[in-house]
């Protein structure tokens, strides 16, 4: 497959989905919190198998575990145990004839792992380049982490040209990073963008999530939308993100935290997405630092 073939596109989040995969959640040596993580990850399973197929990716040593306490019909893939689960994930292609690809860094062998048990072609793109640097509303635009340019002699400029030649975007948004190591936006629907509000000026990403806002707030998508910025209320107790949020075809899965802010959360999702179906889940257990379910769980879309 040659990765230059302008017709490859990057596909958005709300294209139909042929499979779910979530990570399930390695040990960390607290007995009662990863009894609950665990929990929490059978129940999402049982949640997202009623929408779509779903394979849990667990280290090896876990495999048998997860495997006895999944519902039937759950598959589950083995990765080594210095992989990193669905931290690293693909960016999904279509090429002109519809079938689905999968954009992976030329350095992440989790990433090919998971391309091959999908089924799915392999477009290699370059070193550190993961599906999470890198938001796309599959017409054109992405919202990408400014360090993807880091180590490109030519800087943005090169690596607008790479995201034009291999993801088919022609209008990038850079973003500053926050310190989640993530696109700190997520679109929800096509020109609707969440992204995580409610610090003050003495947070130490303050500064970087104030002008991510500002920007997208004065930014058009490709086609000539203006983007509507869903500022949604950061967790107080929790190191969480409610933008965050998980969508899958018209599926939009909106993390909860266990405190008085989610109910603000879901109902400001609610109401800028009058036609997608819209469900709340516990991601206190399951969300790394600054995240919600998006490193958890990842949509395959169903493509020809």
């Amino acid at each position: 497959m040659s990765s230059s073939d302008h017709r490859l596109r990057a596909t958005a989040s709300w294209t139909r989905t042929s499979r779910v995969w979530l990570a399930w959640p390695p040990t960390t040596g607290a007995r009662d919190r990863d009894a609950a993580a665990r929990d929490d990850s059978v129940a999402l399973a049982h949640l997202l198998s009623a929408h779509a197929p779903v394979t849990v990716v667990a280290f090896s040593a876990d495999v048998v575990q997860c495997s006895l306490q999944m519902p039937p019909g759950v598959m589950t893939l083995a990765v080594d145990p210095g992989a990193a689960l669905l931290s690293s994930q693909p960016v999904w292609l279509a090429d002109g004839a519809g079938n689905l690809l999968a954009g992976i860094a030329s350095d992440s062998m989790t990433g090919r792992d998971l391309a091959q048990a999908a089924g799915v072609g392999v477009v290699d793109l370059p070193p550190g380049w993961q599906g999470d640097l890198i938001e796309t509303d599959g017409e054109g635009t992405a919202l990408v982490l400014a360090r993807l340019a880091d180590g490109l002699d030519g800087g943005r400029d090169e690596a607008e040209r790479l995201l034009k030649d291999k993801l088919g975007i022609v209008q990038v948004v850079w973003l500053e990073d926050p310190g989640s190591g993530r696109v700190p936006a997520r679109y929800l629907a096509p020109g609707v963008v969440a992204v995580p509000g409610g610090h003050d000026a003495n947070h130490p990403a303050y500064a970087a999530l104030s002008a991510n806002r500002d920007r997208l707030r004065l930014t058009s998508d490709r086609v000539g939308r203006t983007l509507t910025v869903l500022d949604l209320p950061c967790p107080s107790r929790q190191k969480g993100c409610y933008s965050d949020c998980m969508v899958a075809g018209d599926l939009v899965v909106v993390p909860e935290f266990e405190e008085s802010r989610d109910a603000q959360a879901f109902a400001r999702v609610v109401a800028a997405l009058p036609d997608a179906r819209v469900i709340a889940f516990p991601a206190t257990h399951l969300a790394a630092p600054g995240n919600g379910l998006g490193r958890t769980v990842l949509a395959q879309p169903k493509m020809n």
